[in-house]
């Protein structure tokens, strides 16, 4: 069968020609884009490309200059945290950092070495100190910065000053203060890696001596202080750190059950002073008796008797008469023995030495989270309102610290307490959730906005037509015979049908008819106004 196209372009073009069907046309036309729209908002709400961190906690300047940058670039970007936060495409982070390198963006307003480059005259050697310790700080800073779940830091560092009069040497400390992305955390590794790379940068700066802080009131140093002070291999430090713990677990607990775990902070310092003692100890045993030397001395004397002598020239190999006595009288022998035997209590002699550790100073720092009260905006939102705690709370959460620790004020002890308010984990999560869910309500709001806008047209429409196809006839013109009349003009045409059958323009008007009945039915409401009129 053949497609008669020029009757299909007539049949188009008598359509076109009626302005009801443009009507049609031109809302369904409308509705159709609007229903489009609404599609492509809502899949780029719920389908967002993953948008990573470009650079944060910017000044105002350097943020200009980067999002001109970035313009000018092309490179799509997005701004959070109040604009404090620029954020591109993922894929897109690094290329656009070295574009952005390559024209000296962000200058940043971290001083570091660069402080040098311009020598001044004048300079005196304290200043020299200070710029030092200034540039120190801000290369520290640049670097921790890099990590990713860092948003912000701060490098804080005490030098010791030299002085010849002083026995000991002072130590040096510095303390790391980071900002952390809602969703991120450090790992220990990180937190070993931030405190080594101090420690290393700072002359006379011990590993012990640094402390790390984040925004949610953590001691992060504490993780790996005990790893520390075991490679250290020092008693000293081992003792001090034990002590500080104790301290701080005390405190702590004293304090959590009033105010809550999770809204205390308790950072506690001891110094030491370490030496030795040299003990000696003798111990007597009275039942045991011990001979520890004995002396003996014996003395024999004898006396030989008088003897008579022969006179001369008798001869002295004449033997003597028997029972004559040869001697004068009788002899005398005599005899003496000392004994002496020196005797002693046992004894024994233990000698040890034992370590001295003496507390020279105590200081403890105690950060409190405040209350908070419900307070409605100018725009009648309710939101919790920081509210600090009363000094007279303050001091007797001191008194009672002072009371736990012995404090001692001759010794320089040092007990601070401040109310601060807490930046907690759930709370940065709740400020992203809420700020991504009020994106979502306003995408939401639009999309009804616009389907409203399409059914109400569609329903204008509508009603237009049904207005146009029962056109009410003017109050008091309604012929009271309508009914009547409608059955006889029915009559007259049914009698006349078969003479009308044969006419073209009655052909040609059933036609249009069975095309547009529309017209056809204002045709004959206008007739019958006519007929009422008369």
């Amino acid at each position: 069968m053949a497609v008669d196209f020029n009757q299909i372009k007539q049949k188009v073009g008598e359509f076109l020609k009626d302005k009801k069907n443009l009507k049609y046309i031109v809302s369904g036309l409308i509705g159709l884009f609007l229903v489009v729209i609404l599609s492509i908002v809502l899949l780029k709400s719920f389908h967002k490309e993953d948008y990573a961190v470009l650079y944060s906690g910017l000044s105002p300047d350097d943020a200009g200059n980067v999002l001109t940058a970035l313009s000018q670039e092309n490179i799509p970007y997005k701004l959070e945290g109040n604009g404090t936060i620029i954020m591109v495409p993922k894929d897109k982070v690094y290329d656009a950092r070295l574009k952005l390198a390559a024209k000296g963006l962000p200058s940043g307003k971290v001083v570091g070495f660069e402080i040098f480059e311009e020598p001044k005259l004048g300079t005196t050697q304290f200043q020299e100190n200070v710029n030092y310790i200034r540039a120190v700080e801000g290369e520290l800073t640049r670097t921790i910065k890099q990590l990713d779940a860092v948003m912000d830091a701060k490098v804080n560092i005490s030098m010791p000053k030299d002085s010849l009069f002083v026995r000991e040497d002072e130590e040096a400390k510095a303390s790391v203060i980071i900002k952390l992305w809602p969703d991120k955390d450090l790992t220990k590794e990180q937190i070993k890696a931030i405190v080594f790379l101090v420690s290393h940068a700072v002359p006379k700066l011990k590993p012990e001596n640094v402390t790390v802080v984040d925004n949610r009131g953590r001691v992060l140093s504490d993780l790996i202080d005990e790893n520390v002070s075991e490679a250290s291999g020092d008693k000293t430090v081992e003792l001090k750190r034990k002590l500080e713990k104790q301290l701080e677990k005390d405190i702590q607990s004293m304090l959590a059950k009033v105010v809550g775990p999770e809204r205390v902070v308790v950072k506690a310092s001891v110094e030491l002073e370490t030496g030795k003692v040299n003990q000696k100890d003798e111990i007597y045993d009275p039942d045991k008796v011990a001979v520890v030397s004995e002396r003996k001395i014996k003395e024999s004397e004898t006396e030989e008797a008088n003897t008579i002598n022969a006179p001369p020239g008798t001869p002295t190999n004449v033997p003597p008469v028997m029972n004559t006595p040869i001697f004068g009288g009788g002899g005398k022998k005599k005899e003496k023995s000392d004994i002496t035997t020196n005797y002693d209590v046992s004894k024994s002699m233990i000698e040890t030495q034992k370590p001295l550790f003496v507390i020279k100073k105590v200081s403890v720092g105690v950060m409190i989270d405040g209350k908070y009260k419900e307070v409605k905006d100018k725009d009648g939102n309710v939101k919790l309102e920081f509210e600090p705690r009363s000094p007279q709370e303050l001091q007797s959460y001191e008194n009672l610290i002072k009371s736990a620790i012995g404090f001692d004020p001759n010794r320089g002890d040092q007990v601070t307490v401040i109310s601060v308010p807490f930046e907690s984990l759930e709370t940065q999560k709740q400020e992203v959730k809420q700020a991504n869910i009020i994106q979502y309500i306003i995408a939401g709001l639009l999309g009804l906005v616009l389907l409203g806008l399409v059914v109400f047209l569609l329903l204008k429409t509508k009603k237009k037509k049904q207005e146009t196809i029962i056109a009410p006839l003017p109050s008091g013109e309604v012929p009271s015979s309508l009914a009547t009349q409608l059955s006889k003009i029915y009559e007259e045409e049914k009698e006349l049908q078969p003479e009308f059958e044969k006419i073209p323009e009655y052909i040609k008007l059933l036609e249009i008819a069975e095309e547009n009945p529309v017209l056809i039915a204002n045709l004959i409401s206008k007739w019958l106004k006519e007929e009422g009129k008369k």
